[in-house]
Order: C-alpha cells, then sequence, then structure tokens
C-alpha cells in the first residue's frame, strides 16, 4: 500500500484518550459538504457513529502527517466516497448496505494507507496499528521521546480483517453479513466494484 499522500509524520503527546466530539466538530466546520454527508450518514445509518468513535479511540488525533491529523483525511475520504454512492451520476442511491460498505471499506483502507508508521518510545517499545491497542492507551504507558519510522504492514489481509473487527459495531457487521457485502468490505473490494 503505498503512503504518499500521508508524509512528514510527528505525534502530538497532549491526546484525549477519545476525541470523538472533537473530530466530529473540526470534520463539520472544515467543509460544508462534510458536514451535510455526516448528517445524511447518521440519518440512514446511525451505527456509523459508533464506528467513528471506535476509530477516534483507536488512533485519536495526535498522530499527524503535514502537522494535520491522519484521521481527519481518513473520514473526509470515507464521507467522499459515501457521497458518491449516495449522489451518482445515474441520480439513484445504491442500495442501503452497498452505501455503508462503502463508508466502511474506506475507513480501513485509508486508516491502513495512513498508519504504515511504527511509533517508537526511547526504550525500543512499538506502537502500530496492526497491534489492536488504541494510541491513547499506548502513549499513556511510554512517557519520554517518541520516533516515528515507515512501517509495511506485514500482512495486509490480517491487518483490514483487525481493522474492521476493532471499528465495525455489531450491527454494522450483522447488516453487511446479512448482504453479504462483509467479505467484500474486508478484502477492500467493494468500492472497486460500484
Amino acid at each position: 500500500m503505498s503512503a504518499n499522500k500521508y508524509k512528514n509524520y510527528e505525534v502530538t503527546r497532549v491526546v484525549d484518550v477519545n476525541p470523538h466530539k472533537k473530530v466530529l466538530s473540526v470534520i463539520r466546520k472544515r467543509d460544508r459538504k462534510n458536514a451535510h454527508t455526516l448528517a445524511l450518514l447518521f440519518f440512514d445509518w446511525p451505527a456509523t457513529n459508533d464506528v467513528i468513535e471506535q476509530l477516534c479511540c483507536l488512533i485519536t488525533d495526535g498522530i499527524k502527517s503535514d502537522k494535520e491529523p491522519v484521521i481527519y483525511p481518513i473520514l473526509e475520504e470515507a464521507l467522499d466516497k459515501y457521497s458518491g454512492v449516495v449522489f451518482h451520476a445515474n441520480k439513484r442511491k445504491y442500495e442501503d448496505p452497498v452505501r455503508l460498505g462503502v463508508f466502511l471499506e474506506t475507513i480501513i483502507t485509508e486508516t491502513a494507507k495512513a498508519l504504515e508508521i511504527e511509533i517508537e518510545d526511547s526504550l525500543g517499545n512499538k506502537w502500530s496499528v496492526e497491534k489492536g491497542e488504541p494510541f491513547s492507551h499506548w502513549l499513556a504507558d511510554h512517557k519520554g521521546e517518541l520516533f516515528i519510522v515507515p512501517h509495511q504492514h506485514q500482512n495486509e489481509c490480517k491487518l483490514r480483517k483487525a481493522l474492521y473487527q476493532l471499528v465495525a459495531s455489531e450491527s454494522v457487521k450483522t447488516v453487511l453479513r446479512r448482504t453479504n457485502y462483509e467479505e467484500a468490505v474486508v478484502a477492500g473490494r467493494l468500492v472497486a466494484s460500484h
């Protein structure tokens, strides 16, 4: 996976354990389209609020690329893809589970792209998204200077499955499972087919 839009990483040590409300507020203010799409997403799929909250807990707003928390472009890309399957050229919405799947698949894909890094403390302890531990929890236990190094994911399929398990609520998983979209979302094949 190429992380070309994510570069010049840094870590902010002062991190909310879960900046969910702050992140949603910033996303809404950054672009009117974001605010509109987010309102539509929450109306169509209230459980996606839980997805975003889990993502906020996992990566926080403390990991930055070019001085911007990586969580913002991750969410904006997911909202853009969601908007694309709601307001596409044929003027007809894709079916509900497809739209949900596109949103979640984009969250997984962009998170994997944005976090092709490891964060290491001065004692050599490392955090990466592959470990499944919320960054804020790891950060609280690791004081001192932090270093960020590039890190290729060892097994992208395993990472995608882990991210799916970490951010998708049971109700979202149930919808995707019942409509046979779960495997495509986890594998990263749903967006390409729509």
